[in-house]
C-alpha cells in the first residue's frame, strides 16, 4: 500500500501540542521568598485544620496557585478576589540545589503523604457528587505523583520543542497584563531568567554525570532552535517586544508616556537578560555537541536499514542499532508506565495499550483497503487532494463550526469571545501548527488561539480540522463548558492531558462529517478520518516501542514498511518520541478511551441513546482519569 499520509498531515499530528501556563512548572522542591514561604505554611495549617472538604480543597488551591507568579497570573485575573494576598514576584520554584535537597530529604514524598492523610480525614460517602469526583481524582493524583518522585533526573528540560527555552517565549508573550502591577511583575520576572537558566544547565550537567545523556540528534535540533530564537531576539522588533507593546495598548488607563517608558524598559530587559541567557544556553549545548559523537547521515552511507528512504531534511539521525528511549535508563520501562498513566488517565498497562493500538491500526488499514477495492475513484481522489473546504478564514471556520456542532453537542450559555493570533515568524519552526491558550478561570470567556501559518492553512488542507481541535467543539468549547459547571477550584489545577487532548482528537475526527465532499457517499470522509487515526496509531505504537520495548530506528523502519507505509519520516517520529515520551498517547489513547466510554454508555441506555446526551454526560464530569469518568457517567 502506498504511503497514505502526506508530510503536512504527519507534521500536524507530530505537533498538536497545547501550550499552557504549566510550561514552566515541574514537580520540584518549592523554594520561595520568605513571604511566600510563610503564606504557604499558613495554608498547610489551614488544610490540617479544615473541618470540611471544601475548606481543604480551597486551601490546597491557594497553595498550588501561588507556587509562582507565572501560575498565579495565568490562572487568576484577580487573585485578591480569591483571598490571595500580594506576594513577591517569582519566576519559578525550581533551583538545582533545591531539587538536590528535595531528593535527598524526600520532601515531595512527605508533602504528598501529608496531603493524602488530610484527604482521608473526610468520608467520601458523605460528600456530594462533585466533591466525590474531586476526592477520587485527588486520591489517585497523590498516589501517582508519589510514585513518580522515585525517578529523579529522568526528565530532559532542553528538548527542541518541549524544553523550557522553547516554551518560554510564548509564556512571556502571553503573560496577562491588566494593570501596572502586572507590568512591573512581568519586567521583574525577565531579570530572573538568567539565574533560572543557570539552574537548568546545572540540572542537565548532573543528568549527564548520571549517564542520562541527551542524544546528539536531539541536541542538534535544540541548537538549531536556539539559534533561530536568538536571531529573532537580536532584532529590535522581536516577538517579546511586539507582543508587549500590543498588550500595553489594551490597557486604557495607561498614559502614552508611561506606555513608552515601559516599552523601553522591556526592550532593555530583552537585551540585558533574555539574550545573554539564551546565548549561555546555546554555548552549553554547543559544548555538549563538541564532546558527543554526531551521526551525520551521508546520502550513500548505511547507518540505517535504508537511509536513502529518509527525509533529506533530516541531517542528523539516530544510529541504526542503538536504542535511545526511556527503557534504556535504570527501571526506565517502569517509569514510562507511570508517565503513560499520568499522560493518558488510563489504568491499563502498556502491553494492553500496545494491543489496543495494534488492533485499531489493523482495523483502520482494513477499512482503507475495503474502500480502495470498492470505491476506487474516492481513493484516487483522496491520494491526490488534501482536505478541501469552502471556508476562507479562521474566523469563518470557527463561526461555521459553532453552528455545525449544535445538534450533537450541548450548548454553551453564550458564545465565548476569542481572538486568532499568528505565531511570530521567529518561533514558527519550534511551535505547533496551532494551539489554544488556557484562559484565567475568572476570565474564561476571553480566549486565544494561535495559528502557525508555516504548517496550517487552507491550501494545506488542515485548517478546518485544526480549528475543530483547538476551538469548537475542541479545547475552547470544552474549557468554557467545564468552567460553566462551576467546579471546585482545585479541579482547574489538576492536569489530565488524556481527557483534554483525547476530547480534542475525538471531535477533530468527528468534524470530518461536517464537510461536503466532491464525490457521492461517505468514502472520502472515512479516508480522511482514517488518515488521522493511522498517523496517531503508528506514532503511538512507535512511542511505546521506543520507550518501553527498547526499539531502535530499524524497528521503527520495519513497522512502517510492515504496514505498507514509506519510512521516509521514521527519523523525525523516532526523535520526537525520544524527546517527548508518552505525548502521542495523550491524543490517541485518550481518543480510544473516550470511544470506550461512549460504547459502554450506549449499551446501558435501553431507553434510547443520543450523541448529545453522551457528550453532555462526559463533559459534565470534567477532566479526570477514565476510570473515574466512566464510574460517574454510568451513574447519571
Amino acid at each position: 500500500m502506498q504511503h497514505l499520509s502526506s508530510h503536512k498531515r504527519l507534521i500536524t499530528i507530530l505537533s498538536f501540542l497545547i501550550l499552557s501556563f504549566f510550561c514552566l512548572l515541574y514537580v520540584f522542591h518549592k523554594i520561595h521568598p520568605t513571604e511566600r514561604d510563610s503564606y504557604h505554611t499558613s495554608l498547610l495549617e489551614e488544610m490540617e485544620q479544615a473541618s470540611s472538604f471544601s475548606e481543604f480543597t480551597d486551601a490546597l488551591f491557594r497553595y498550588e496557585v501561588t507556587s509562582d507568579s507565572i501560575t498565579t497570573a495565568y490562572t487568576l485575573k484577580d487573585p485578591s478576589s480569591y483571598g490571595i494576598p500580594k506576594l513577591p514576584s517569582t519566576l519559578t520554584t525550581f533551583t538545582f540545589s533545591g531539587y538536590e535537597k528535595q531528593k535527598k530529604e524526600q520532601s515531595d514524598e512527605k508533602t504528598l503523604s501529608f496531603l493524602s492523610h488530610q484527604l482521608e480525614r473526610f468520608d467520601c460517602n458523605t460528600l456530594d457528587k462533585q466533591e466525590q469526583i474531586t476526592y477520587s481524582l485527588l486520591q489517585k493524583q497523590f498516589d501517582l505523583n508519589k510514585q513518580l518522585c522515585a525517578y529523579a533526573y529522568y526528565e530532559d528540560l532542553l528538548g527542541s520543542s518541549s524544553g523550557v527555552q522553547a516554551k518560554l517565549p510564548v509564556t512571556l508573550g502571553e503573560y496577562p497584563l491588566h494593570n501596572e502591577e502586572n507590568i512591573r511583575t512581568y519586567l521583574s520576572l525577565l531579570s530572573r531568567i538568567p539565574e533560572y537558566f543557570h539552574h537548568i544547565i546545572a540540572y542537565e550537567k548532573h543528568r549527564a554525570k548520571l549517564g542520562y545523556t541527551t542524544p546528539s540528534f536531539l541536541l542538534q535540533s535544540t541548537k538549531d532552535g536556539l539559534e533561530t530564537m536568538l536571531e529573532g531576539f537580536e532584532q529590535e522588533d522581536n516577538c517579546l517586544t511586539e507582543t508587549f507593546e500590543q498588550r500595553l495598548r489594551e490597557i486604557s488607563e495607561l498614559s502614552k508616556k508611561k506606555r513608552s517608558a515601559y516599552c523601553n524598559q522591556n526592550k532593555k530587559a530583552v537585551q540585558k537578560y533574555i539574550l545573554p541567557a539564551y546565548r549561555e544556553l546555546l554555548g552549553y549545548v554547543d559544548s555538549l555537541l563538541a564532546t558527543t559523537s554526531i551521526n551525520i547521515t551521508d546520502k550513500t552511507s548505511d547507518t540505517t536499514s535504508d537511509s536513502s528512504s529518509y527525509s533529506v531534511n533530516q541531517e542528523y539521525i539516530p544510529a541504526a542499532n542503538t536504542p535511545y528511549g526511556l527503557s534504556t535508563l535504570p527501571n526506565g520501562a517502569a517509569y514510562y508506565d507511570l508517565l503513560v498513566k499520568s499522560n493518558t488517565g488510563t489504568d491499563r498497562s502498556v502491553p494492553e495499550l500496545i494491543q489496543m493500538t495494534e488492533e485499531t491500526l489493523k482495523q483502520t488499514l482494513g477499512n482503507v483497503l475495503q474502500i480502495t477495492l470498492t470505491d476506487q475513484p474516492a481513493y484516487l481522489y483522496y491520494v491526490d487532494h488534501p482536505l478541501e473546504t469552502c471556508y476562507e478564514s479562521p474566523q469563518g471556520i470557527l463561526e461555521a463550526l459553532s453552528l455545525m456542532m449544535r445538534k450533537d453537542y450541548p450548548p454553551l450559555a453564550k458564545t465565548p469571545a476569542y481572538r486568532i493570533k499568528l505565531v511570530p515568524d521567529s518561533l514558527a519552526t519550534s511551535l505547533s501548527p496551532a494551539f489554544y491558550m488556557i484562559p484565567a478561570i475568572d476570565d474564561y470567556e476571553n480566549n486565544t488561539i494561535y495559528i502557525n501559518k508555516l504548517y496550517t492553512s487552507k491550501e494545506k488542507g488542515n485548517l478546518f480540522t485544526t480549528l475543530a481541535h483547538e476551538g469548537f467543539p475542541g479545547h475552547l468549547y470544552q474549557t468554557v463548558y467545564f468552567n460553566n459547571t462551576n467546579p471546585l477550584l482545585i479541579r482547574h489545577l489538576l492536569d489530565y492531558p488524556g481527557y483534554v487532548e483525547g476530547w480534542a482528537t475525538y471531535v477533530e475526527i468527528n468534524s470530518f462529517h461536517f464537510l461536503k465532499y466532491p464525490l457521492k457517499g461517505d468514502s472520502l470522509c472515512k479516508l480522511y478520518q482514517s488518515d488521522t487515526i493511522m498517523n496517531l496509531a503508528l506514532c503511538s505504537r512507535i512511542d511505546m516501542g521506543v520507550n518501553y520495548e527498547n526499539w531502535t530506528i530499524e524497528d521503527v523502519d520495519k513497522l512502517f514498511k510492515d504496514n505498507g507505509f514509506n519510512s521516509y519520516y521514521a527519523p523525525e517520529v523516532y526523535a520526537y518520541v525520544v524527546e517527548s515520551p508518552a505525548v502521542y498517547l495523550r491524543y490517541f489513547i485518550g481518543y480510544l478511551e473516550i470511544l470506550e466510554c461512549k460504547d459502554k454508555y450506549r449499551r446501558e441506555r435501553t431507553d434510547g441513546y443520543s450523541e448529545s446526551d453522551f457528550h453532555k454526560s462526559f463533559l459534565d464530569v470534567g477532566p479526570g482519569d477514565f476510570e473515574t469518568i466512566l464510574n460517574y457517567i454510568q451513574t447519571n
